[in-house]
């Protein structure tokens, strides 16, 4: 072995079976164990040893414990943050704080059991949990053993937003999938919520189906063969939702005061609401009022009301015929979209009514709907 007096030491060794040398670079002990670097030629263990002398001298011996392949990422990292003005430190301590803190967060599967349950237990209505439970029980399905903030923008598109789907079910989906990131920010499972970057889809505007005057009054004269006048005369004359009707008892109809409380255990709202009982609404009431007990049965409904609107002759129902119709013929007639907004509980303003409901019935066709009186 001969040695040349410069740090690092620079030795050449020659193997005894093969005759070749090589040239050993010893930075000395660094950490607790003995650092040496070997090359072929003398002139690349010199450049190696310069190198290491420059380093010595700007960064100190700690320098040489980082390894050779990690000091070559870390300047590719720098290049990477430079167009960003960001250092390493701070990308760093943003992938600590924004990734790493978050895989102790439960797996998709867990987490929207967690979800459901809160849901529950926050006394939602027993639709909305149930349609809750069917989106997360496919989204669990497809990325349950996974964290959520694994979860692409794409992957979620696909699995919220597939071409099949009606625009309004993709963004009920959407909406529910919100939901879901917004309960991982609420806990510190997740920082960011996905589900808004995703383009909504334009909800399909179709104009609202609505009853003639004839219609309606073959709904009157044979609904109470199947017990459903009080669902028809309150859902044409007073706009209630259905499922409003479904869940109204005796006691909130108030026939001598004429007006019928919507409390907010049954307003789809959860706001409580007063419609008064109009002279038409009362002419069809009083043939079946009632001093309590459930308005509508909702075990026999199902069977009965396919019944009565076949016996109407209504071939096509349009959805939410009743509640349409009340407010087309409503807003025709009395010309206050302020008054008939406040009388169905809804919240959208006005704005909604003009577009929805205005000049799809005639003054006249509007007259003859409040004419309607039994025979």
């Amino acid at each position: 072995m001969r040695s040349f007096a410069k740090w690092p030491r620079i030795r050449r060794r020659r193997y005894r079976r093969s005759g070749r040398a090589s040239y050993q670079v010893d930075l000395g002990t660094v950490n607790g164990r003995r650092v040496r670097k070997q090359f072929s030629t003398k002139d690349e263990a010199a450049t190696f040893a310069q190198r290491a002398r420059t380093v010595r001298e700007s960064e100190g011996a700690a320098a040489f414990s980082i390894p050779v392949e990690v000091r070559v990422e870390t300047a590719r990292c720098i290049e990477m943050l430079a167009p960003h003005s960001a250092t390493l430190t701070e990308a760093v301590r943003y992938y600590l704080e924004h990734f790493v803190n978050h895989r102790s967060a439960p797996r998709v599967a867990e987490m929207t059991t967690r979800l459901l349950e809160d849901t529950k237990s926050a006394g939602r209505r027993e639709r909305t949990v149930r349609g809750l439970r069917n989106f997360l029980h496919n989204f669990a399905r497809e990325f349950g053993d996974r964290q959520l903030t694994d979860i692409t923008v794409e992957e979620l598109q696909h699995h919220c937003c597939p071409p099949r789907l009606a625009p309004r079910t993709r963004l009920n989906r959407l909406r529910m999938a919100t939901q879901l990131y917004n309960y991982a920010i609420k806990n510190g499972w997740a920082d960011d919520n996905l589900a808004k970057r995703i383009v909504r889809p334009a909800r399909e505007q179709k104009e609202p189906g609505v009853l003639t005057v004839d219609q309606a009054r073959q709904l009157l004269q044979r609904a109470d063969e199947f017990g459903l006048l009080p669902y028809i005369a309150l859902g044409l004359f007073a706009g209630i939702r259905s499922t409003e009707l479904m869940r109204l008892d005796w006691t909130a109809i108030k026939f001598e005061e004429r007006e019928i409380i919507i409390g907010a255990n049954i307003a789809k709202t959860r706001s409580r609401r007063v419609v008064p009982i109009n002279e038409t609404l009362a002419a069809w009431l009083v043939l079946c009022v009632n001093p309590s007990g459930p308005v509508v049965d909702r075990k026999s409904f199902p069977r009965q009301f396919p019944q009565l609107k076949h016996a109407a002759g209504i071939k096509h129902w349009p959805n939410n015929a009743l509640r349409h119709s009340y407010a087309s013929y409503h807003l025709a007639a009395f010309e206050n979209p302020t008054q008939t907004a406040h009388y169905m509980g809804h919240v959208g303003g006005t704005e909604m009514l003009h577009s929805h409901y205005k000049g799809l019935v005639s003054r006249a066709e509007a007259e003859g709907f409040w004419a309607l009186r039994p025979p």
